[in-house]
């Protein structure tokens, strides 16, 4: 099995084929390197430091590993996940996340064997833009602005809680941890909103305009139950229909059945189902 870095020149041949898998780390300029068999790439692992994933305090080195290509034979995929994790130790990371879909059963053995461990299982959810979104007037959605992202994130801890995504409630821990320059990027890429009625702070939404994806909703605990998160999600909806989105695009935990329910009530379908597993270095916790 070859490895290529993507500084390698001769990694080129591979790059529009991983070009999905390869685009976190290009955004954040990241260092990756592809795995391949027979001209075929089988995988990807990027290195960087949090906050890529925020499971972790800023500065903690972290692997991403996603297998490209399940249909390989086992023989290529725990090549693969060895060789994978033997980087990842060997750039000193201090936790991997590998992400798989739902159903490639053999591949998330293989890495279970290598003591990778089940973090995560969710849906990826999508909603066509082919309607009017038309939330009620009982709510104010009032935009952030930079130098508000602090306080964005102080209300965001609070209304994001008690949700069963286990990732999202490692995240939480290390809101507060974001240094200025993520907020900086965060804040170029998706759209900040407190949500009002009156002069009260019921909930929080950011979603990206470009992309359709409806990064976090959240409401006071309080205050669930009583339709804001249906009206927030509509506002999400209207705004990227605006943006000339075709499709809206959210991932949600596949145990946090309420908020299936709203999202389907809207439109929303499941269309991908991945699960992600975790490795930590002996003695480290996530």
């Amino acid at each position: 099995m070859k490895v290529y870095s993507n500084t390698d020149p001769d990694v080129k041949p591979y790059l529009q084929r991983i070009s999905k898998y390869a685009q976190q780390a290009q955004v954040m300029n990241l260092p990756y390197w592809i795995f391949v068999q027979d001209e075929n790439p089988i995988g990807i692992i990027a290195v960087g430091k949090e906050p890529i994933q925020l499971l972790a305090s800023p500065g903690t080195l972290v692997a991403l590993i996603n297998l490209i290509d399940a249909k390989q034979p086992r023989g290529n995929i725990e090549v693969f996940a060895k060789e994978a994790l033997d980087l990842a130790i060997q750039k000193n990371a201090e936790y991997a996340l590998a992400g798989f879909r739902f159903n490639e059963e053999t591949a998330i053995y293989v890495f279970q064997e290598l003591g990778f461990k089940e973090f995560d299982d969710c849906y990826q959810m999508v909603c066509q833009l082919d309607k009017d979104f038309r939330p009620s007037a009982d709510l104010q959605f009032v935009g952030v602005k930079k130098e508000e992202m602090r306080q964005f994130i102080a209300f965001a801890e609070i209304f994001l809680q008690g949700s069963p995504d286990v990732t999202l409630t490692e995240a939480l821990k290390h809101f507060h941890e974001l240094p200025d320059e993520f907020l900086s990027l965060y804040y170029s890429l998706d759209r900040f909103y407190l949500v009002k009625n009156d002069k009260e702070v019921v909930g929080v939404l950011d979603f990206n305009p470009n992309s359709g994806l409806i990064s976090n909703i959240g409401v006071a605990s309080q205050l669930r139950g009583k339709g804001y998160g249906k009206q927030i999600m509509l506002f999400a909806l209207e705004q990227l229909n605006k943006s000339g989105c075709k499709k809206a695009f959210l991932r949600v935990h596949v145990e946090n059945k309420t908020a299936i329910h709203l999202y389907e009530s809207l439109g929303f379908v499941k269309a991908e189902r991945y699960k992600r597993l975790i490795w930590r270095k002996r003695g480290k916790k996530v």
